[in-house]
């Protein structure tokens, strides 16, 4: 393990050093692949995740300092392009727009494909609309559906209320793609600012529908255990997100989790998003209840007697 870590920062440095267009970084940045000090904003539905892999790497690297700051994943990729923070971790590759920013800048943006997460569904404790399809969902973001009695006969006269994290978030910019949605103006939808909250206020209305990232909901701790019980996880077309129905590709809502980082300096940005992707960052993302974009070999013994 501590050869292979040598080896990483090794290779790093040199690369750095090599570099062309490096000549003059020392001039603009102080930060080195294993020290200094940088900030990393992450869509809200990745921070716990991202949160694990700074504290790891800094573990490692005891002169390096990762600030992880929640941001909305639009808001995240536009400080990035202004140079007001060194990296994000998002749902999204940058778009046509972003790119022809980072044209215009004669500029570049690294990315790295970490993860796959989905975006999950949950109803309250007591519903029971536990399966949806996606033609289903996409009716009702489209405003075709939205009362509980368009979806069964026998469900109470109530209005759908639909809660999301944040308007420019990763699991809208995800939910609205993938179902083609246009314009949410006329539906009745709450922003709850977190994934927390949203599970949260679904635990607490009825007559709610709630858009969460899987990752939030797939730790085995105490306090993830108990948010899980507050709510049901609804399944997509007869599927529900987990590392087997991702590695599968089965679930619907199945999305990755991107590191993007501006410019082409080799120093503390580039380092945690390449540690992330390598074998330590990976088993962090596999114990997390995701799919790691690599699935860390498991090296078995076997002792001849």
């Amino acid at each position: 393990m501590i050869y292979r870590l040598t080896t990483f920062c090794l290779l790093l440095t040199l690369y750095a050093c090599s570099s062309n267009s490096e000549n003059n970084y020392e001039t603009k940045k102080y930060d080195t692949p294993t020290s200094g000090e940088i900030t990393v904003a992450v869509d809200e539905a990745f921070l716990p995740i991202a949160q694990q892999e700074a504290k790891v790497f800094e573990n490692e690297y005891d002169k390096a300092k990762i600030n992880i700051v929640a941001l909305p994943e639009d808001k995240a990729i536009q400080l990035m392009l202004r140079d007001s923070i060194d990296a994000v971790i998002v749902g999204r590759d940058l778009n046509s727009q972003e790119k022809k920013e980072i044209e215009r800048q004669k500029s570049m943006v690294r990315s790295w494909v970490q993860a796959y997460d989905g975006v999950a569904v949950v109803v309250h404790p007591e519903s029971t609309d536990t399966t949806w399809t996606v033609e289903q969902l996409k009716d009702l973001f489209s405003g075709k559906i939205k009362n509980w009695k368009d979806i069964k006969a026998s469900n109470s006269d109530a209005e759908i209320s639909i809660i999301l994290d944040n308007a420019n978030s990763s699991n809208y910019n995800y939910t609205s793609t993938k179902l083609e949605v246009s314009d949410i103006s006329k539906l009745k939808i709450y922003a709850a600012k977190s994934n927390k909250t949203v599970v949260e206020k679904v635990s607490k209305d009825k007559n709610s529908i709630g858009l969460v990232g899987y990752s939030w909901l797939s730790s085995n701790d105490v306090e993830t255990e108990k948010l899980k019980s507050s709510v049901k996880l609804v399944s997509i077309s007869n599927v529900q997100p987990s590392q087997v129905s991702l590695l599968e590709n089965s679930y619907p809502f199945k999305r990755e989790c991107y590191s993007l980082v501006k410019n082409g300096r080799m120093g503390l940005a580039f380092a945690f998003a390449s540690y992330i992707n390598q074998e330590i960052g990976q088993r962090i993302i596999l114990k997390a209840g995701i799919l790691p974009a690599k699935i860390p070999a498991r090296e078995i013994e076997i002792l001849k007697k």
